[in-house]
């Protein structure tokens, strides 16, 4: 691995050293950038600590290589710093995130290698700054470091209907297999929960598919996706079946999106939603709002009990220097099973956490 990263260091060394060489052999860099501080207020949430960290980032260096008008080839490395949070402990500085062919034929485009999954308004997008309203995509739906994979190795194919009328259709499928990392909680001698760890799940047969509908109102569209997968290791080791919804509509003015989802586990039923909404104070400033919500039933427990999981609030303020340039500035409000610390889980008093964000981030 270290010599596949040196590899591609030295590639893109190459490639902003020789503008000139890069055009001609048709080699492209895109890159991004977000740099936070954050502290915490009644614990540590996502690795945000109350004395503060400044170790919470996420980059990218992108090289895409047009072979012909339809082949592209896709190398990403990305970096990821998630502040004191145990899930990240072992995670490289470096790592390939996506590799990848792309063919386009016509309406069709494939992909084949480590590519993002289409899932829902930000899932591939999910680290990019300047794309996102608040430092991260909402948590309870995404997750960050757990429960949840950007990529599939595998292969994925995307098709537009109807592409050049007023209502048409993005319907994207994937198959394939990724390791995913879940959240594992160990108690004391008491029985209490004492710490958080990281669970490494090895996940196969994994399938999905996302469908977008676009409507003649320009910015304004809605989303269906399903999943399945099969975790062959882990607390959750089992077959996992999922479903979202999505509504995404931008104006000149505001900004309004609602997603919902619902993952069937072994023993475990995990549901989640939220709901944004910016306002687009000025060309520049928008102020944004945010709920989310989680619920967990047992169904093979007596009775069949449900959880309130996490209750989250969010309000915040980004200003746009330009369209690749963007400072943000968040609080939320958190009650629910999430945090680092005091470690809580299902049957014990919800942590409640607060924490802030300032934030940087570029691109290019």
């Amino acid at each position: 691995m270290r010599n596949v990263i040196r590899a591609g260091l030295v590639l893109i060394t190459l490639a902003l050293a020789s503008p000139a060489a890069a055009q001609e052999t048709k080699l492209q860099v895109h890159g991004y950038l977000t740099q936070a501080y954050g502290a915490a207020s009644g614990g540590t949430f996502l690795g945000i600590p109350e004395g503060g960290t400044a170790d919470y980032r996420t980059a990218a260096l992108q090289l895409r290589y047009t072979m012909s008008s339809t082949d592209q080839f896709v190398w990403q490395f990305s970096h990821r710093r998630l502040g004191t949070s145990p899930i990240t402990v072992g995670e490289p500085e470096l790592k390939v995130d996506w590799l990848f062919y792309s063919r386009q034929m016509g309406n069709l485009n494939l992909r084949v290698g480590r590519l993002p999954i289409p899932a829902g308004i930000y899932n591939e997008v999910r680290d990019v700054g300047v794309l996102l309203p608040l430092y991260r995509a909402p948590y309870n739906f995404y997750f960050e470091g757990a429960f949840t994979s950007e990529t599939v190795d595998g292969i994925a194919a995307r098709y537009n209907l109807f592409a050049d009328a007023p209502w048409n259709v993005e319907l994207s499928v994937y198959g394939g297999r990724y390791d995913m990392t879940n959240r594992s909680i160990s108690y004391d001698s008491t029985g209490t929960p004492a710490a958080v760890s990281p669970e490494v799940v090895d996940v196969d047969n994994a399938l999905g598919t996302q469908l977008w509908l676009n409507t003649p109102v320009d910015g304004v569209r809605a989303g269906f996706g399903a999943s399945r997968m099969d975790a062959q290791s882990g607390g959750f080791q089992g077959k996992w079946t999922e479903w979202h919804g999505s509504v995404d509509a931008h104006t000149r003015w505001a900004t309004v999106q609602a997603e919902y989802r619902r993952f069937d586990i072994p023993d475990v039923i995990y549901t989640a939603g939220y709901v944004y909404a910016g306002v687009h104070a000025t060309p520049k400033l928008t102020l944004h709002g945010q709920i989310e919500l989680s619920d967990v039933v047992l169904p093979a427990a007596p009775g069949t009990p449900k959880f309130d999981y996490d209750r989250t609030k969010a309000f915040g303020a980004s200003y746009a220097f330009r369209a690749d340039l963007v400072v943000k500035g968040e609080y939320h409000f958190t009650n629910g099973y999430w945090a680092d610390a005091p470690v809580s889980d299902l049957g014990f008093a919800p942590s409640k956490v607060s924490y802030f964000l300032v934030s940087f981030s570029t691109s290019f």
